[in-house]
């Protein structure tokens, strides 16, 4: 009896030691986004707040073609024109404790993604390619800062492998002064 007792105690830490190579293996993460602003070249970094960001599951062929289109949650292929209005998920406010809210939370559900930061005040977007490889991560820290002293396109991120390119507004050059026109004497008609 005892023998029959020791293989089936045998038998059930067998099982559940097996238990354990059977789980679920996902890349679903959940984004936290950290957004700040630097407003003076090489300055203080302030929260960035009033931004919001969307997610497409798309591949590398797609971008955001202008700051109107970032604020519409338009994306387009870069191959064939075509166009994307809806997107597969939005961003919601992440509270930390002791923090001002400039923290984005954004689910992803797929391995290939497109990341979108839209930032009204300064008139920036930013976007970023995602392909996970991670498995089993809860949730993936990111962060963005915007240089509200740059204009036009620059690439903002770190060494881990995730780059952002953000899109400031270009700076408008000022209008040339005209000179006004000479006025003009209409020529004499000559007797010939």
């Amino acid at each position: 009896m005892r023998r029959i007792l020791r293989h089936t105690a045998f038998a059930v830490v067998a099982m559940l030691s097996f238990t354990g190579c059977f789980k679920k293996v996902t890349t679903d993460t959940t984004l936290r986004i950290k957004v700040l602003e630097e407003t003076v070249s090489g300055g203080e970094r302030l929260p960035a707040e009033g931004c919001y960001g969307y997610i497409y599951y798309v591949n590398k062929d797609w971008t955001v073609a202008s700051y109107e289109d970032a604020v519409a949650k338009t994306i387009t292929n870069s191959l064939t024109g075509e166009k994307l209005s809806e997107p597969d998920g939005e961003s919601e406010p992440y509270i930390v404790e002791g923090s001002v809210n400039n923290y984005l939370s954004i689910f992803q559900g797929e391995r290939q993604a497109l990341v979108v930061v839209v930032y009204p005040t300064a008139q920036m977007y930013a976007y970023l390619h995602r392909n996970t490889e991670a498995e089993n991560l809860s949730y993936t820290y990111l962060s963005l800062i915007f240089h509200t002293w740059k204009t036009g396109v620059y690439a903002e991120g770190s060494k881990d492998g995730y780059k952002w390119t953000v899109v400031a507004p270009e700076e408008i050059a000022p209008e040339e002064p005209t000179t006004p026109e000479e006025p003009t004497t209409p020529d004499e008609p000559t007797d010939e």
